[in-house]
């Protein structure tokens, strides 16, 4: 009988490990793309069409930008969601000296209430840094495993909705598996490191309001007072990044917050939603975009990266019905990523890379920054100030960063993060822990 317990131990990790690797498998990193490694210098397709207006100057931008806001919108992400009007129902406090001391934990709920019936709640957790009384800049980072998971605390409330598998309890085989694969932050933000440079961190479930689930969207959408069959219904992106804004709503409102120095992180289709929301959303000053890959910062026109009919077949829900008709036809598109990108400007956007996320296609985002960065020159800012994918320069309000290893979230990656954070919103470091 004791002989049967290694075993039986091994075949218990092993159906653990089942669901991870099924979902690698169609995940944005396929793993027969691990072996295959980035053009060293970005050569590729050129990023087409023209971005409209720029040969123009600034007014000649400024006149075509709501028009590339409109196709932005028509192609891929479905129209806008209303701001709606956002309440703060409860406001807690949960641990004055958390994280070793350099944070301040707080839980608010917030209650929105939209047009015809539409109705939303979010759990949002305020992490304050301890290092100053000044008002903080903050980091807004939404998470796919829930509060717990993220802020590695189980004394706040639990998820409302499931979560990926990988989002185990730390220290579980599992969670040691998902953090050497796919980096130690690919769950939880490194939260002391970030408090104690002087940035609050803003943390959300997105499936309080829209799960990642095809199945439910339907629902979801109902639920704010929309219709799911309209032909311009917002994809999940979409909904993910109207979250990102309501919950700016609120950061506004506390004295705590420099409400002039907001910035939102997003990893893989997270990072999709951080740009959409900064090229929606004015009040971004930063965007860390990180592996966003296609319907991101990424080429369609490409040819390596991951194909829309790839997007559309395992996750219709992301984006608007429509953009499956560009599947196998990507040439047909009337825009590409420099077009989302060029929203943004004159406002700073740091695109996150690996060499071996193949399926991401750093070359492409590379391009792009490239193709976007004239719009920048356009408001007197300097956009990429690079020449080389390996080099990041955090000069420019693009830097564009680029690591070894696969698709997730590393150390190396908060390194450049936070170094972009000090020289675009100019804050004074604090000592690292």
């Amino acid at each position: 009988m004791r002989r049967s317990r290694p075993l039986l131990r091994t075949i218990l990790f092993l159906a653990l490990l089942l669901p991870l690797l099924v979902g690698l498998a169609v995940s944005c990193s396929p793993v027969r793309y691990i072996m295959m490694t980035a053009s060293p210098t970005g050569a590729g397709p050129e990023a087409q069409p023209p971005l409209p207006g720029v040969d123009d100057g600034l007014s000649g931008w400024l006149q075509a930008r709501p028009d590339v806001d409109l196709l932005i919108s028509q192609t891929l992400y479905g129209a806008p969601l209303p701001p709606g009007e956002v309440r703060v129902t409860e406001h807690r406090l949960i641990d004055a000296n958390a994280y070793n001391g350099a944070g301040r934990l707080e839980m608010l709920k917030l209650s929105i209430t939209l047009p015809g019936n539409g109705q939303g709640a979010i759990d949002l957790a305020l992490v304050l840094p301890n290092s100053s009384t000044e008002a903080a800049p903050v980091i807004l980072i939404p998470s796919d495993c829930g509060l717990q998971a993220q802020l590695r605390r189980s004394d706040i409330p639990p998820n409302r909705n499931p979560v990926p598998s990988y989002c185990e309890p730390s220290g579980s085989r599992l969670e040691e598996y998902a953090s050497s694969f796919f980096g130690e932050y690919v769950v939880s933000p490194p939260l002391e490191r970030i408090l104690r440079r002087g940035y609050a961190v803003a943390a959300w479930h997105e499936s309080d309001i829209a799960p990642d689930r095809a199945s439910l969207h339907a629902e979801t959408l109902r639920s704010l007072g929309l219709d799911p069959a309209a032909p311009d219904r917002p994809g999940v992106i979409g909904v993910w990044a109207w979250m990102m804004s309501r919950v700016a709503d609120v950061l506004e409102t506390e004295e705590a917050i420099d409400s002039e120095q907001l910035a939102v992180m997003g990893h893989s289709r997270r990072a999709k939603a951080a740009l959409l929301a900064g090229a929606r959303d004015e009040r971004f000053s930063v965007i860390l975009a990180h592996q966003s890959g296609t319907g991101g910062a990424s080429l369609h026109r490409d040819n390596l990266g991951e194909p829309i009919g790839s997007i559309t077949e395992g996750y219709p829900h992301w984006f608007v019905p429509g953009y499956a008709d560009y599947a196998d036809r990507e040439d047909a598109l009337p825009l590409d990523a420099h077009y989302l990108l060029a929203l943004i400007a004159p406002r700073s956007v740091l695109l996150g890379n690996s060499w071996r996320d193949v399926w991401s296609d750093p070359a492409g985002a590379w391009r792009v920054a490239e193709a976007a960065s004239p719009v920048w020159s356009l408001y007197d800012v300097e956009g990429l100030n690079q020449t080389r994918l390996d080099e990041i320069d955090v000069s420019g309000h693009i830097a564009y960063h680029i690591r070894p290893a696969t698709h997730g979230v590393r150390g190396e990656d908060w390194d450049a993060f936070l170094a972009f954070l000090d020289a675009q919103l100019q804050t004074r470091s604090g000592p690292e822990p």
